[in-house]
Order: C-alpha cells, then structure tokens, then sequence
C-alpha cells in the first residue's frame, strides 16, 4: 500500500511491471539506445587538453570520448569512451575494450608507451530515448491513467522525455508542490 508512488527507473521496464497487455505492448516499441561506457586509466598523461571531444568518424567504435584528468588536473590519464547502440545489440566488452584501445591510438590520445592499468564498463540500457508524436500520446494517455491512481512518472527516465537533470529536478519539484496542495 502507498499514498503516492514515484516512479524514475525506466519507463519501459516500469510498465512490464503491471501485468497489462497495452503497457507491455507500448513497452516493448518504445525506442531508444544503449551506450557502453567505459572509464579508463592509464599510466601517464596524453597531450590532449581538452574536457571533451565527439568523434565523428564512422571508422571509430566511440562517439564521444572526455578527460576527467583535465577537469581534476590529474598526473595521469582517466578518461571515458561512450560507444552507441541499438536497443537489441548484444555488447561484447571485451571486444568493445580492444577496439577502443586501438582507436586511440588512431586519434593520437595513446601512445605506444600509455598502458591501460584499469577500467570500468557501464552499459547504460537504456541510454537515449527516442521519443515521437504517436509514442507521446500513448505515454501520456497512460500516465493520466496511473495519476488516477496517484502513481507518477517522472524523469528523463520516469516520463521518457529527452531532458536535462535541471529539467528532472524542477519536474520533481513541481510534483511535490501538486502532491502537497493536494490538487493530485
């Protein structure tokens, strides 16, 4: 039993959980990515200065990769590699790791010399939603019908809607606000 429930996991996964056959159907169409992250250390520094850099090269498995040591003045390089994905790609991260390794080299970011001492991968599932008119609808036709029950979605997530986290925090704060003057 609750007096409001607030929902901010995935909204995809949270409708599988009402056992009903229009949430699971719009569940499984939903779109959107998935982005394997990988946060990496190395030995030494790389000459790069900068926080960020996109990639846009179809040749190289990242999109998107960032310099945490640049942002914390660090004496070694920590870096991350984000590498998109479609909604149903199997990830082999192992496989991922050696393109990304090799790919660096490739763009200059390692040297021959620069060894990997450890990492981290993340699979973000999902990571981008894709949103459109007739998915917007159906979303919030279903979310009238669990705000009749005082359950809310929210979220970049919770609501599926491509969004800042300033956006989520004044989402949550204008939620709380209606929750307590009692208009929901």
């Amino acid at each position: 039993i609750y007096e409001y429930l607030i929902n901010t996991m995935p909204l995809n996964n949270f409708l599988m959980l009402f056992n009903n056959e229009k949430y699971e159907d719009l569940s499984r169409r939903l779109s959107y990515n998935k982005v394997l992250v990988f946060n990496l250390g190395f030995k030494k520094k790389s000459k790069f200065k900068e926080h960020w850099i996109y990639i846009p090269d179809k040749n190289i498995n990242f999109y998107r990769i960032g310099f945490y040591d640049n942002i914390l003045l660090t004496d070694k390089l920590s870096m991350y590699v984000e590498i998109g994905f479609s909604k149903d790609d199997k990830i082999d991260v192992d496989i991922e790791l050696q393109k990304t390794l090799k790919n660096l080299k490739k763009i200059g970011v390692l040297e021959d010399d620069n060894e990997l001492e450890d990492y981290t991968a993340i699979v973000m599932d999902p990571a981008y939603v894709h949103i459109n008119d007739k998915h917007n609808r159906e979303i919030d036709k279903v979310k009238r019908n669990m705000e009749m029950k005082k359950i809310y979605s929210i979220g970049r997530y919770g609501a599926w809607k491509y969004c800042s986290m300033e956006d989520c925090i004044i989402d949550a704060m204008e939620l709380l606000k209606n929750i307590s003057k009692g208009d929901n």
